[in-house]
């Protein structure tokens, strides 16, 4: 019998598979296919949340909806190729990607939504608001050396690629973004962290990543350890955890000091620049939070559709980008462990990872091998580098020089931290290749029914593990036969 913590789930399945289908992202059919096996798990399976034609004619209405809201999205989106368009540009990001003449990078605009950039070098990239001239394009395989642009841009969830030939600065104040990374840079300098910890506790504290050389970059990738640089539910956790555990007092007055909390979880997210992962954080806190002062308790299966409703609904392309699906598989992995508190230092990055895994093994076709006790023992000196970060920063309103002490200790644990890092590199490698992908899927689906059990029939979960097992045994047959 299925726990049904999220009767919210199947329409928000619904309303992401409308959004494809309104993008072009799926076909028809395939919507057809997809939709006909939800209903038959739907009534062939003993859900708690019993199929009845009301709630299936829902279903179909979220779908029409989110078709409705991605074609009214790409009405915005100029669909001539080469067309010369003048676009506002904001949001750009700090942290572009350079490979010979070009700039790559990506910006919200007014008039075309989230555009990929390719910026040529001869003129000064923006770090504030600009208004650009120049030509639209859509997708086109290309390649710079390995840098796959089309891949890049695609992930991203951009509408289209942009070149621009002439850029005016329209705004001479910084976006808060912005002036939070190079305040949060100029401290970390004064304090005398060095550039190896530097780069790290920009990507921890603002999730700016370009003070990280490409080397340390690959080293996290290879250990498993890249989520820790994108701002995400680990790093908005540790900023509000202070002021939410106001939330569980029994006196009304603090309890309402929760909202606090909630103001400067969202203030972090702003200045980090408000990646997907980290507004999907926020929106879970900010439901979970508004429900605890209403007296009412929310599970965090409901949270987590409300996050994914809201997110697809402001930008139709986010469920196509390869970081919103990582983020949203890995917490729905994650919300499948936690409610059984023993062991979840170890429980939940291999709940993580294992609800990633088949994305990691299509898309970069390596795994990490080290990432369970990399994991373990980086939550633990994130956490400390964290709270010093913080800390330290907090300090420098009173004592600079307790403030700067904090900040060179934090940036003293990460420099050795990383410094480990690249020992165990020298010592044995730390990502293994994946030769067949399909087969790793199977056995990854597998994998990720069995961590479902309690959320999905148990029936289903065992046919889909089955199911899975017998296509790889076959397929390793057929093989060596």
């Amino acid at each position: 019998m299925m726990k049904t913590h999220a009767p919210l789930l199947p329409y928000v399945i619904a309303f992401w598979l409308g959004t494809c289908l309104g993008l072009c992202a799926l076909s028809v059919g395939h919507f057809i296919l997809i939709v006909w096996t939800i209903a038959g798990c739907w009534i062939g399976f003993k859900w708690s949340l019993h199929f009845t034609l009301n709630r299936f004619l829902l279903f179909l209405v979220c779908s029409g909806l989110g078709f409705v809201r991605a074609s009214n999205y790409l009405e915005r989106v100029t669909t001539q190729e080469g067309d010369l368009v003048v676009l506002s540009l904001k949001s750009c990001k700090p942290q572009p990607i350079q490979h010979g003449r070009n700039i790559y990078s990506y910006a919200r605009t007014n008039d075309l939504g989230k555009v990929g950039l390719v910026w040529p070098n001869s003129l000064p990239f923006p770090s504030a608001n600009s208004v650009a001239i120049g030509r639209w394009y859509p997708y086109k395989e290309a390649q710079v050396g390995t840098f796959n642009v089309k891949r890049y841009y695609e992930s991203l969830g951009c509408n289209g690629v942009f070149i621009p030939l002439h850029s005016i600065l329209t705004d001479s104040a910084f976006p808060i973004s912005t002036s939070y990374r190079l305040k949060m840079k100029n401290r970390l300098e004064i304090a005398g962290v060095d550039k190896h910890a530097l780069g790290f506790m920009m990507g921890l504290s603002t999730g700016d990543k370009s003070l990280l050389s490409t080397k340390v970059k690959s080293l996290f990738s290879k250990a498993g350890l890249s989520h820790l640089l994108a701002v995400s539910g680990y790093h908005v956790g540790l900023i509000g955890f202070v002021p939410l555990l106001f939330i569980r007092s029994r006196r009304r007055e603090l309890k309402f000091m929760s909202g606090f909390g909630l103001v400067v979880i969202w203030s972090f997210i702003l200045a980090c620049g408000s990646p997907w992962s980290a507004i999907r954080s926020g929106i879970m806190v900010t439901v979970s939070v508004v429900g605890k002062l209403a007296s009412q308790s929310v599970h965090p299966w409901q949270a987590l559709c409300v996050a994914a409703w809201i997110v697809a609904w402001i930008d139709p392309y986010s469920p196509q980008q390869l970081g919103t699906q990582l983020s949203f598989a890995a917490t729905a992995g994650i919300l499948t462990v936690v409610s059984k508190p023993k062991w979840l230092l170890i429980r939940i990055p291999i709940a993580a990872q294992l609800s990633t895994l088949a994305w990691l093994a299509c898309v970069f076709q390596t795994l990490p091998i080290f990432f369970l006790p990399l994991n373990v023992i980086a939550s633990l000196l994130v956490s400390v580098v964290g709270a010093l970060i913080g800390l330290g920063s907090m300090a420098l309103c009173i004592h600079t020089e307790v403030g700067n002490g904090m900040l060179r200790l934090g940036g003293f644990v990460a420099s050795k931290s990383i410094e480990g890092l690249e020992r165990l590199e020298s010592m044995t490698h730390l990502e293994m290749t994946v030769v067949s992908p399909d087969n790793f899927v199977a056995a990854s689906l597998s994998g990720v029914a069995w961590l479902f059990k309690d959320t999905i029939p148990l029936l289903l979960s065992r046919c889909v593990s089955g199911a899975a097992l017998c296509y790889v045994v076959f397929n390793f047959l057929v093989k060596f036969k």
